[in-house]
């Protein structure tokens, strides 16, 4: 591997306001990256050769950069930095007049259309008119928001008024919904056949996953687990028999989807903070803390395959060929085979590695950490 270029953020580590967790978005051969210190701005530069090609300040409401996300579509480029933008031929404009409330929780871009859920609304954007087609009142009790939201057939499932709602994408009418005595929140249904779901739900104190038959309208199977607090990763997981879901972060859970029954439990030491992610027949996901890990599971059994011990855990990573490509803050970036674990390549950065990780064609981009006398800075590698 080898340094192709870098390029300097206007910070360095004395700047209290900086955020170096946006995503790294390329497209056409232009790298997008939105920088906070102190505004929001974003930057457009060539991924090929490093050189700033144009900065455009987003104005308006912000959220932490970690929150930040950038979707194609067509020629144009959706980002969101706490207000939603659409950019086209480097001009910049709002897609929406109406504020956000709080934060996006999730989307789902459905053709022309973007669906996304606040904490009060799920939201229906034309992405040719930019008009809003239409919004419905997603309120709930015990402050509980929205969640992962997902197209299901040729419906938006969302939890909103204490209830799964099952959404029209052409009106926004509620075609039908799902209450279940004694149970909270509901969340992402997968479905399982003609007749059957599965549903993630939650309570104050307990969550887990229940089969759902929506003929009958009656609970096949409910699985429980307990906790403390209100579970914030209301996400499933399905690889072909099993679901999994994480419960407090700390533990992966894998149940069978004909009867409910446990088939794994691995405890996500310390704890895990990426999403878990399905690549052939394993299962990886990230862990943070002091002695965080890149971790590869058998996806079927649950069963550990191998493990990389990453400084300061492993935030971020992707994929490049049959390899995952990592970083962390031994200033090293590393290219893993995926099969047996072993590290490929290394390469010495200079600095930590802090920011989102993105793999395009053969080359690698990240964000590395600099020191009083250097500017973090963007770097392209090739792999």
């Amino acid at each position: 591997m080898n340094i192709e270029w870098t390029f300097d953020l206007p910070t360095n580590e004395k700047s209290r306001d900086y955020h170096c967790e946006s995503p790294i978005f390329i497209k056409d051969e232009n790298l997008y990256f939105i920088c906070c210190n102190p505004h929001v701005v974003l930057y457009i530069i060539d991924a090929n050769t490093g050189a700033e090609k144009n900065q455009i300040e987003c104005k308006g409401h912000s959220v932490i950069p970690s929150k930040y996300f950038f979707e194609s579509y067509q020629n144009k480029i959706i980002l969101y930095t706490g207000e939603l933008w659409i950019l086209e031929n480097e001009q910049l404009k709002k897609m929406m007049p109406d504020p956000i409330d709080y934060e996006i929780n999730s989307y789902v871009l459905v053709g022309h259309q973007f669906v996304f859920a606040d904490r009060s609304y799920l939201r229906c954007i034309d992405l040719e008119s930019l008009n809003t087609e239409w919004k419905i009142s997603i309120s709930n009790t015990k402050n509980y928001h929205a969640g992962e939201i997902c197209l299901f057939e040729d419906t938006i499932a969302c939890y909103g008024n204490d209830k799964l709602l099952f959404v029209d994408t052409t009106n926004g009418d509620v075609k039908y919904q799902i209450k279940i005595p004694r149970v909270d929140k509901l969340f992402m249904p997968i479905k399982v056949d003609d007749r059957t779901i599965l549903i993630g739900y939650t309570n104050w104190s307990n969550a887990g996953i229940l089969k759902y038959d929506i003929i009958d309208q009656k609970v096949l199977w409910k699985s429980k687990r307990s906790f403390e607090g209100p579970l914030l990763r209301c996400k499933l997981f399905l690889k072909e028999n099993l679901i999994y879901w994480v419960k407090n972060d700390t533990e992966l859970i894998g149940l069978n989807i004909n009867t409910g029954e446990e088939q794994c439990c691995v405890k996500t030491t310390p704890w895990i903070y990426t999403d878990p992610l399905f690549i052939s027949s394993y299962l990886v996901y990230g862990t943070s803390g002091r002695n965080g890990h890149f971790v590869n599971l058998n996806a079927q059994s649950g069963k550990e395959r191998w493990n990389i011990f990453l400084e300061n855990g492993c935030a971020f990573f992707d994929f490049y060929a049959h390899s995952v490509i990592l970083g962390d803050f031994s200033k090293m970036i590393y290219q893993v085979d995926m099969e047996n674990g072993k590290i490929i390549q290394t390469l010495h950065i200079g600095g930590e590695v802090v920011g989102r990780i993105k793999v395009h064609q053969n080359n690698v981009y990240t964000v590395v950490w600099g020191n009083k006398d250097t500017f973090i800075h963007l770097v392209k590698v090739t792999i």
